[in-house]
């Protein structure tokens, strides 16, 4: 660590932040087949509506928890 930055708050303890020297770094280790099918099987998984099981084509929104057509359904569409 070559420095760090606090930022101080009113109630809790302050914001820190940890600076660190580039040409000290290590390089990222590279990602393995594995890796690259774990991540496309989970990116995958987010974009799946839990109630219609179907590919939203997005990433379904946590805040929504299921596609825009689930949770807005035509018909309440319509009166609003």
């Amino acid at each position: 660590m070559a420095a760090q930055v606090e930022r101080p708050r009113r109630r809790r303890d302050p914001l820190v932040a940890y600076l660190y020297r580039i040409e000290q770094a290590k390089p990222v280790r590279p990602m393995t087949p594995a890796k690259w099918a774990a991540l496309v099987k989970a990116n995958a998984a987010r974009r799946m509506c839990p109630q219609c099981h179907a590919d939203a084509g997005y990433v379904i929104p946590v805040s929504l928890g299921m596609c825009a057509p689930c949770a807005y359904p035509a018909d309440e569409q319509r009166a609003a």
